[in-house]
This record gives C-alpha cells, sequence and structure tokens, in this order.
C-alpha cells in the first residue's frame, strides 16, 4: 500500500539519455529471470511476428526509421517488449532461417513521472538504455527536441504506446492519442528535407496475456477475498453464484459463475465509492441481475467526476479537457508539489514546512486522480460481453476484471498500479500487424495535416482492432 507523502522530496536527478552497453549487458542477462519470476511470463509467443523482424531488419539495414507502436493494457508492456526484443525475436527469426544481422534494441519513451515513484535501479537504468522521458501536460521543448532526434537518427527504433497510459483492457481499444502518428510525420518531413531515402514506418504491436484454464481456482480465490472485503455475504442472488455441491461443473459455467460473482462484487465497490464521496445513485438499486447493470455506466462516470473534482479542488486547477486530460495535470501538478523543481536546501524553515505541506495535499488529490486513472476504463461492457444471453466470459476478461476490481478496491483507500495483483502465470502473446508507411502519406500531409493525421490514425486502431481478432481466433 502507498505509505502517505508528509514531506516535499528532492527532485532525482538523471543522467543523460544514452545507450551504454552496460545497461544492454544487465538487461540481457536479468531479462529472462525477472520476466519469469516478477512478471511471471511463462513463455511468450508471436502472431505475424515476421512484420516485426523485417521491420527490425529494415531498420538496421539503413532502409528505414521505425516507430514500435505497442499496445498498453497491463502496465508492465515496456518490460515484455524489450525482453521480446532482446531475447523472443532473435530467437523466433532464426528458427524461420532469418537471423537477425544486429543486436536489436529499442529506445522507450516512459513518463516522466516514472523515475519519481520507482527505485533507483530504475532510475540508474532508463537513461542509460536511451528512454527517453515524455510531458503530458507541460510543453517541454527540449525533451520534444530529443525525442525527434532519437527517431530521426538514434541507434534503434523508438517504442512508445500510443495509448498514451495503461488502458486495462486487452481485446478493446479504449483510446488512442496522436503523438505517436505526428512524430511520425514530423521525421518523414526532417529526412526528405536533408535528401534521406529512409522510410518511415510505424509498427501495430498488440499485446495479450493468455491464461490457462486450470488457473481459475486462483481468480475464485481472489473473488472470495474481495468479497470479504466488501462486506457481501449471502443475498439473493448467491445461490446462482455457486453450483449445488456434488454436481460437475465444466469449464463454461465455471466462468460464467465468476463472471456472476464479480459483476456483484463491482456493484458493491461501486456502491462504497459512491457513498464516500457523497453521492446517491439514480434510484434504490437492488440485488438482482437485472438492477446490477441498470444505470451502472451513469452511476460509474458519477464516480469518476466527483473524484477528479476533488482532486483539482485540492490542487486550486481549474478542471480542462475531458477526464484523461484531466487526469494528467492532476498527475503532474501532484508530482511537481511532492518533487518541486527548487533548491529545497534554500528554502526558509516556514517555506520548507510550506513545500511540505503543499506535497501532503498533492498525494491525498492524487488519490482521487488514481481511482479515475484505472475507473475510466472499467466500462460495463466488457463483462457484461460475454454474461449476455447466458454465456461465460473468456478467463482473460476475467483475470482483467478481477485484477481491475482488486486494484479499485486498493486505489479507493490510497494506492497506486504498483499494489496492483498479480497471482496468475501467463503466456505472453504479441501480434504484430503490417507496419504502416508514414512516408507515402506525405504529400497528402502537407495539404491536408488534420485529415491526413486523422486517416492515419483510424488506420493504427484498425491494424489494433485486426490484431485482437487475430489473437481471439488463434487462441
Amino acid at each position: 500500500m502507498t505509505i502517505p507523502t508528509a514531506k516535499a522530496r528532492r527532485r532525482p536527478r538523471l543522467a543523460t539519455p544514452s545507450v551504454r552497453p552496460g545497461a544492454l549487458a544487465l538487461i540481457d542477462t536479468v531479462g529472462p529471470v525477472y520476466a519469469r519470476l516478477a512478471l511471471k511470463v511463462r513463455s511468450l509467443g508471436f502472431v505475424g511476428g515476421q512484420h516485426f523482424v523485417e521491420a527490425l531488419r529494415e531498420f538496421y539495414d539503413g532502409k528505414a526509421r521505425l516507430i514500435v507502436a505497442f499496445r498498453h493494457p497491463y502496465g508492465d508492456e515496456p518490460q515484455v517488449v524489450m525482453h521480446a526484443v532482446h531475447h523472443g525475436l532473435p530467437r523466433y527469426a532464426r528458427r524461420r532461417g532469418t537471423p537477425l544481422s544486429s543486436r536489436p534494441h529499442c529506445l522507450f519513451l516512459h513518463g516522466y513521472e516514472v523515475p519519481l515513484w520507482s527505485g533507483g535501479v530504475v532510475r540508474w537504468i532508463l537513461p542509460r538504455s536511451g528512454s527517453l522521458p515524455v510531458y503530458h501536460v507541460r510543453k517541454d521543448t527540449a525533451g520534444l527536441r530529443a525525442i525527434r532526434s532519437a527517431l530521426r537518427d538514434g541507434p534503434h527504433p523508438l517504442a512508445l504506446a500510443p495509448e498514451g497510459q495503461v488502458s486495462y483492457r486487452s481485446e478493446t481499444l479504449p483510446r488512442m492519442e496522436r503523438g505517436t502518428l505526428q512524430l511520425a510525420f514530423w521525421c518523414a518531413q526532417e529526412l526528405q528535407e536533408a535528401g534521406r531515402r529512409e522510410r518511415v514506418l510505424v509498427l501495430p504491436v498488440s499485446v495479450h496475456n493468455r491464461y490457462q484454464e486450470a488457473d481459475i481456482g486462483a481468480l475464485e480465490r481472489l473473488a472470495r477475498r474481495l468479497e470479504a472485503q466488501a462486506g457481501l455475504g449471502e443475498g439473493p442472488l448467491a445461490p446462482a453464484l455457486q453450483p449445488p455441491p456434488g454436481r460437475h461443473v465444466g469449464p463454461a459455467e465455471r466462468r460464467r459463475a465468476l463472471g456472476l460473482r464479480l459483476r456483484r462484487i463491482d456493484a458493491a465497490l461501486l456502491s462504497i465509492a459512491e457513498s464516500f464521496y457523497g453521492l446517491r445513485p439514480p434510484r434504490a438499486v437492488e440485488e438482482t441481475e437485472a438492477s446490477l447493470v441498470a444505470h451502472r455506466e451513469s452511476r460509474r462516470k458519477a464516480v469518476l467526476e466527483e473524484a477528479l473534482r476533488r482532486g483539482e479542488g485540492l490542487l486550486g486547477i481549474p478542471a480542462q479537457g475531458d477526464m484523461i486530460s484531466r487526469v494528467y495535470q492532476i498527475r503532474h501538478e501532484g508530482w511537481s508539489r511532492i518533487f518541486p523543481e527548487v533548491d529545497l536546501g534554500r528554502l526558509s524553515p516556514l517555506e520548507r514546512r510550506l513545500a511540505d505541506r503543499r506535497a501532503g495535499e498533492a498525494w491525498y488529490a492524487m488519490r482521487h486522480m488514481e481511482t479515475v486513472d484505472l475507473g475510466f476504463y472499467l466500462d460495463t461492457d466488457y463483462l457484461e460481453d460475454g454474461l449476455r444471453a447466458g454465456g461465460s466470459p473468456s478467463i482473460g476478461r476475467l483475470v482483467e476484471t478481477a485484477y481491475s476490481l482488486a486494484d479499485l478496491g486498493t486505489r479507493l483507500i490510497g494506492g497506486a498500479i504498483s499494489d496492483r495483483p498479480n497471482p496468475v502465470p501467463r503466456k505472453v502473446i504479441m501480434v504484430a500487424r503490417p507496419p504502416i508507411c508514414i512516408s507515402e502519406r506525405l504529400a497528402q500531409y502537407r495539404g491536408d495535416r488534420r485529415g491526413t493525421l486523422a486517416g492515419a490514425e483510424a488506420e493504427l486502431a484498425r491494424a489494433y482492432t485486426t490484431a485482437i481478432e487475430e489473437y481471439l481466433h488463434e487462441e
């Protein structure tokens, strides 16, 4: 659990981003062990892996500049993609008889706040692996110049998540931001102006976790803990959630029963959140199958709006933009107060105490933000799609939903994504689609920037949607 902050802290200074051989050697050595023990990755597989391999080959042969645009549904995709690039893809290429001539690596973009909340090892390795910080709110001319330079001239491809942050959903595409494609068009322009012939490619990569049916027991145990924490006892729906003793239960029926339990837990957490924020549901919610779903979306949005309003009020910042933009603004202001960009040693004793107070208030404001950061993506349809017409959700959707409900309960009492559970081992499947060539759209971009960006964004979204369909079909 995150410990409340009561003091302003000195902002850590990071090394200038550059690729250091020692850091790459450490990633190569520790990566497989970290993936297996910490990330619980049983194995790594590829669908359309040849697209990934050929895009890397074009880059290292000097024929292309490349953005690896990976989906970000779970939170640990940067580490997983790094493991895939360093170990999985070279092995995949060798098995296909088309080995890569260069040792691949990627320069990852990361939120500027990651080194603030992470530990010393992460702060050491990020800049030394060439990773670059990015701001969602603050204008950072020098940082943007460094990112554009890395894409245009760097020794390795750029890797980033077009979703902008963790989206908590792997089988749907909730939202994307245009920064990825804008970077690609800028790079294509600069290459053309310099008389260079490399193509600019954006490689769509959808990341999925595949779980074994036999691991559903771990989810049922997690559901029992969540039911106890939410104060759920026997109710009108409870008999339907458990099969009669002694009767054999097939996998589909077992998944459906778990899905109904998770729906009930979700309703209980929503009621608890409403009570915490002083909200009343639109009407009395009875514990029936129909009422657990009715009005759920309007109630969820009301909770998120009130959480944002509380966070913004504590920080004294205006509400600007959509929900995720407001999340970014609270996050930026909060970390700026916890790690102020001033020399704390030069403050007077009274100023230092006030800086500590501002940091403490920021921590509590960010707890409201953390609830919205997750709750924005917890739409009703994701679980309900599998429960409609007597069906059963996939094991993957059940895992994601169970993790998110446990995460939501933790965030309501002060937690963050670092407290998210991860009890079930997984096989990671990466689905790569053919790269999108931005250079071919450059003439159109010069005449209609907004329309061309929108068209490229739609194509990238279609690529992800197709990748999700391929994963589900292959599963």
